[in-house]
């Protein structure tokens, strides 16, 4: 199943196709895919994709093309860490078997599934995988990291890489992580300006505010809500670079910072909502495996950004950028998840983020498809 094997490939649960973009740029055609929500099918459509508007527990698997590889992402907020109140739902189940019921219909030589970690434990992971082991799959099941792939981004999901009457290839080797600061510094003199809240810059320590403005008075640089921003520079006045440092959102009182050339955070869904972009020296509430904490995580420059996930709609994310403080755009948030400049995202910010954030990187799902 390696090189021209795959020629062609279809989704379910697509989404904005991060996926149909990742294979495109492996050399697949992409055939056909099916999302629930008009408004992000539109989105799919818009960048070329042919995505259905159609719900995939009821629609007849046997009136689309059979492709060479299936690739299927159903909703994982029930089976997230992050929301530890969730249970498996009715239409989980079914999603499962609509899944189940495309795979024994068109029997595509590669099944490939994206969830979170927390789906391997659930029902209807196991009627998938039953089905699979049943209809002669070879499976691998992996906990996989996106920034192992070139993604600039810490964001670990389960992957699922099925074969037909065959055997799975290694996965791709880990290649080396990318700092977030570069995918988006072409971008950041024209990031909007924001403040920091006084909660946020209460929680700082003495040593991080001097570290970030360079100054020996550390509340120097930060501006209040009343007071103009810095004026914008790419550099100090000793030649060294302006950094960014960036903080996790989510529901607790965690306190995640990323340095200038450290990855991103996952990107989520929820980023885009009013409210909560990403920032470049961000203070946000962080959720720790559905355990709120008050835990100060601080990363090293070859670290990349932190996951994006749903909470971010609530929560601001934002970065000091040497006295400036500015908060990041959806597509700063669409660089950390690997989609190319070419990708026609939506003017609605929410939709924007909903559409990233719930997107398996398009690079990691290049990597991942190359190899089958």
């Amino acid at each position: 199943m390696r090189g021209s094997a795959l020629k062609t490939i279809a989704t379910l649960c697509s989404g904005g196709e991060g996926v149909g973009v990742g294979a495109q740029d492996a050399g697949i055609h992409h055939l056909w895919g099916i999302e629930y929500d008009d408004s992000i099918a539109q989105v799919a459509r818009n960048n070329g994709f042919n995505v259905v508007t159609a719900d995939v527990t009821t629609i007849d698997p046997s009136q689309f093309e059979r492709p060479d590889g299936m690739h299927a992402s159903p909703p994982c907020p029930h089976f997230s860490l992050a929301n530890s109140q969730a249970r498996e739902s009715i239409e989980d189940i079914a999603i499962a078997k609509a899944i189940v019921r495309f795979i024994e219909t068109l029997a595509p030589r590669v099944f490939t599934l994206e969830n979170v970690w927390g789906y391997r434990k659930s029902e209807s992971w196991r009627l998938v995988i039953n089905a699979l082991n049943r209809l002669g799959y070879w499976t691998d099941v992996q906990h996989l990291n996106a920034a192992d792939f070139g993604v600039p981004q810490i964001r670990k999901r389960m992957i699922v890489r099925s074969v037909l009457d065959g055997w799975y290839p290694p996965l791709p080797r880990p290649e080396p992580w990318r700092g977030w600061y570069s995918v988006i510094e072409d971008l950041i003199p024209g990031l909007p300006d924001s403040q920091f809240a006084p909660w946020q810059i209460a929680r700082l320590p003495e040593s991080l505010l001097k570290a970030v403005f360079n100054d020996a008075r550390p509340w120097r640089g930060v501006r209040r809500d009343d007071e103009p921003a810095h004026t914008v520079t790419c550099c100090n006045g000793g030649g060294t670079f302006s950094r960014a440092f960036l903080v996790s959102g989510g529901n607790s009182n965690n306190l995640t910072i990323r340095d200038a050339d450290e990855p991103a955070n996952t990107v989520v869904s929820t980023s885009g909502e009013k409210g909560t972009y990403p920032r470049a020296f961000v203070l946000n509430r962080a959720n720790t495996n559905g355990v709120n904490g008050n835990q100060l995580t601080v990363r090293e420059q070859n670290e990349q950004m932190f996951t994006v996930t749903a909470q971010y709609v609530k929560n601001h994310i934002r970065a000091a950028l040497h006295g400036r403080v500015v908060r990041m755009t959806p597509r700063c948030l669409a660089r950390f998840q690997s989609f190319p400049n070419s990708y026609i995202l939506p003017e609605i910010a929410s939709l924007a983020v909903t559409v990233i954030g719930n997107a398996v990187p398009s690079l990691m799902y290049q990597r991942i498809i190359e190899q089958l």
